[in-house]
């Protein structure tokens, strides 16, 4: 008697041990089940129809689930059974979480939204390559080369280096000059009283960054030549904040800056690819307008002409102002990428199919070797990342090589847009476009807006129809600020083509209102 007694307290205990595992269980579905609710309702990117029926759907899974593991006296193999799909469950709840938890991450990685960014200006104090200076404290009391010019910002960083160090200005008139005198040992200068010919001595030059990497791309091996040994950032102004329309309803413009760097997305560079993506989320229409690099503009804060790949190394806005005063359109959003950005996300898409007008191989690209002798055909090309930047950066094989490229480069980015929008892509490879994006991608759209253009997207599943035009003009030579006013080839504004284009534009964003 006591034997069974002993027993059937063993199997008591036993059951409520059961019963305590599957309620704690039971719990813990819950909570995860919550929290990835809460995660999906956050990032909000499906639409109401998807959302609630997901939601409905898991409630009532979980009302088979969750009371039976609750229960003290259901069947046991109803509770074993309930509890399998609930460890399968929260897996599957917790996977989600981790990708809803990185998609809000992304989001806000990317954007600059909100916030009015701080423009800087950075400039370097240059030695010679082989100089023995190790640092800046080095310079005390020696002569520095310095550019001629009025320059607020330029003189509030001359005013900052004096702070670092005190150091005897000699004022260059001339960029070309100053560096020459800086590799010389000095540079020889007239005297305007008696017209002797001095020679003023310094062992470096103060010169914008800018400048630097203006001229670097004139002058053949002057990287190789000078050094950095210091730099100076001075605050230069504030960017404004994003021209925000409601985006499902309202057409709006995106600028789209390509920089010629790779790696971190925040390096102020030139801007090699300018492109405007004008949106149209009702006719479900996109137009592309490429603006030649070389364009002959105004930089709105510095009230001097250059070309428009140069606007890049004052920063996004400098870009964008001098887009806005050329064409008189403002530019709802800016979208910044790099090198990196093309190769990194053809790949993870599994590469892009472009339709090539024509057969034309690539010659010798700067810094990127390996992108030479690469073979285009015409009609299809299946191109990988690497192959899809040299597709788009090529321009030497065609006598308006810099027209040509832009055509390119709008062929590679429809081909992008038209695989990831028409097809199983962004789900199938959604992980790898993200830490492709992830730090190679800039915006000021903010995570709402982003978010409302997806779900959007998955409501509907439209097609979109995508044309393109590009800006052109004729090839010339012109002072350019950047180089300190030395001539370079540049490409003449045509201005009739300009207004019709904006005309183009305008009535894009107008198509489909009442």
């Amino acid at each position: 008697m006591r034997s069974e007694r002993r027993e059937e307290e063993k199997r008591q205990r036993a059951v409520a041990r059961g019963n305590r595992f599957f309620r704690i269980l039971a719990v813990l579905y819950t909570l995860i089940l919550a929290a990835f609710i809460g995660l999906l309702i956050w990032l909000n990117v499906l639409p109401p129809k998807y959302l609630y029926a997901i939601i409905a759907i898991l409630i009532l899974v979980s009302v088979f689930i969750v009371p039976v593991m609750f229960s003290r006296y259901g069947v046991r193999k109803r509770k074993i059974a309930a509890a399998f799909f609930a460890v399968v469950l929260i897996a599957g709840f917790g996977v989600g979480s981790w990708y809803l938890a990185d998609t809000i991450d992304f989001i806000g990685d990317i954007t600059v939204a909100g916030s009015l960014i701080e423009v800087k200006e950075d400039y370097y104090v240059l030695v010679k390559r082989d100089a023995a200076y190790t640092e800046i404290g080095e310079l005390a009391g020696c002569s520095v080369g310095t550019y001629m010019t009025s320059d607020a910002v330029y003189l509030e960083a001359k005013d900052d280096l004096q702070r670092t160090v005190r150091v005897e200005y000699k004022y260059i008139g001339d960029l070309g000059q100053m560096l020459d005198g800086l590799l010389a040992g000095g540079t020889d200068t007239v005297d305007e009283t008696t017209g002797a010919v001095q020679f003023e001595e310094y062992q470096a030059v103060f010169i914008s960054a800018a400048n630097y990497e203006s001229l670097k791309s004139e002058r053949a091996g002057l990287e190789d030549e000078t050094r950095i040994l210091y730099t100076v950032s001075v605050k230069a102004g504030e960017g404004e904040k994003a021209k925000s329309v409601n985006v499902t309803k309202e057409a709006f413009n995106v600028y789209v800056s390509g920089l010629d760097v790779e790696g971190d997305i925040g390096t102020q560079s030139r801007s090699d690819v300018n492109m405007i993506v004008t949106v149209n989320p009702k006719t479900h229409e996109v137009l592309l307008t490429s603006i030649p690099r070389d364009y002959y503009v105004t930089l709105p804060s510095k009230g001097a002409q250059d070309k428009l790949t140069h606007s890049g190394l004052y920063g996004i806005q400098e870009t964008i102002g001098a887009v806005e005063k050329m064409t008189g359109l403002t530019m709802n959003y800016y979208v910044k990428v790099n090198y990196s950005t093309v190769v990194k996300l053809v790949d993870a898409i599994g590469g892009v199919d472009v339709e090539s007008p024509y057969t034309f191989t690539t010659h010798k690209m700067k810094g990127m070797p390996e992108l030479n002798g690469i073979t285009f055909v015409e009609g299809t090309n299946h191109l990988n990342g690497k192959m899809a930047l040299a597709f788009c950066r090529e321009r030497a094989s065609w006598v308006d090589g810099d027209m040509r490229r832009n055509e390119n480069q709008q062929l590679v980015l429809e081909a992008i847009l038209k695989k990831v929008a028409g097809s199983s892509t962004i789900l199938t490879s959604y992980t790898s476009i993200l830490d492709a994006i992830r730090g190679n991608m800039e915006t000021n759209m903010s995570p709402d807006e982003m978010t409302s253009l997806v779900k959007m997207q998955l409501a509907d599943m439209p097609s979109w129809d995508i044309s393109k035009t590009a800006l052109k003009g004729k090839n010339d030579s012109l002072p350019c600020y950047a180089l300190g006013n030395a001539y370079a080839a540049v490409v003449d504004q045509d201005h009739e083509q300009i207004v019709k284009s904006a005309d183009q534009i305008i009535s894009l964003m107008h198509n489909g209102e009442k």
